[in-house]
């Protein structure tokens, strides 16, 4: 039975599985109206997905008696990119080659530190931009095809290497961000296989994100296929998405400020910027939002 209770904690850390479409076409630029506008979609992914993955590291660090802080490893990360031929893990640097990578591991080993622009209110009340620091760990890119069947084949394996290892954990995400049809063949079969990944806490879950350049207004977690537009990639991306947990859907519907139907699907369709952050953030709502700092 799915009971999807599990919390991430130190000793049963989650499992979240991103592949980014790395093809050609994420080199145009979001729509005028869009977030991210004018930006290119594989810029604005990585720089959602860095930002994210910082996020995750400071949500999971706590302080310690004598002062310092500690990472705790809660969650276990990898980051496939897709194109061309190509299918692999990106973490570069100190974890290039890794499948999996915990939380303090990634926290120690950014590719990069950049320097950001943010704006801020300083004690005048002006708003002032300042430079922050920004860890980078995935780099965008973008060229070839969309080998999207493959990129989930190797979701699914490491997806029942990661839930044979951890049977009592709750089970793997997979977070499917992309913006075009996939050119190595049907991609519904290894998503249906992932999806029939268990752990003792559930299936594991497959989560879409489709991005485009169309100004108009994401279609966020339907829960019927009349909700999407007439269009066969449309219901494919529907029928591959898992069904949102209860446990989930009612989080979500707290992050979102309205009702989410019984039955909708971790999909969102005709995104921008704002929907990937959105899906990475409801995609660790299960081990993020009750978190137990002692464990």
């Amino acid at each position: 039975m799915d009971t999807y209770t599990q919390v991430w904690g130190g000793s049963h850390p989650g499992c979240l599985i991103f592949l980014l479409d790395q093809s050609g076409s994420m080199a145009d630029p979001f729509g005028a109206a869009q977030a991210g506008a004018g930006r290119r979609k594989c810029d604005m992914v990585a720089t959602v997905l860095n930002g994210f993955l910082n996020e995750l590291i400071v949500t999971n660090t706590v302080a310690q008696k004598d002062g310092t802080t500690e990472v705790r490893p809660r969650a276990e990360v990898t980051v496939i990119g897709y194109e061309g031929i190509s299918v692999c893990p990106v973490l570069a640097g100190e974890l290039e080659g890794r499948n999996f990578v915990g939380l303090p591991e990634l926290q120690m080993n950014p590719l990069d530190i950049e320097r950001r622009k943010r704006k801020e209110i300083d004690d005048t009340g002006q708003e002032v931009e300042i430079s922050v620091p920004f860890p980078v760990w995935v780099k965008p890119r973008a060229g070839g095809g969309t080998p999207m069947r493959s990129a989930l084949q190797q979701a699914r394996d490491l997806a029942q290497q990661w839930a044979s290892a951890h049977p009592d954990n709750y089970p793997p995400v997979v977070i499917n961000v992309t913006d075009g049809v996939a050119s190595d063949g049907d991609p519904t079969g290894p998503g249906r296989e992932i999806c029939e990944i268990t752990t003792a806490d559930g299936h594991a879950l497959l989560f879409n994100v489709h991005i485009t350049d169309i100004n108009s207004a994401p279609i966020a977690y339907p829960a019927s296929i009349a909700e999407l537009p007439n269009d066969k990639y449309a219901r494919m991306l529907f029928e591959m998405s898992s069904v949102i947990p209860e446990t989930s859907r009612n989080l979500l519907q707290s992050l979102l400020g309205r009702p989410v139907m019984p039955g909708a699907r971790g999909l969102i369709f005709n995104g921008d910027a704002a929907s990937v952050r959105q899906m990475f953030v409801f995609a660790s709502v299960p081990g993020t939002q009750p978190l137990d700092p002692s464990r």
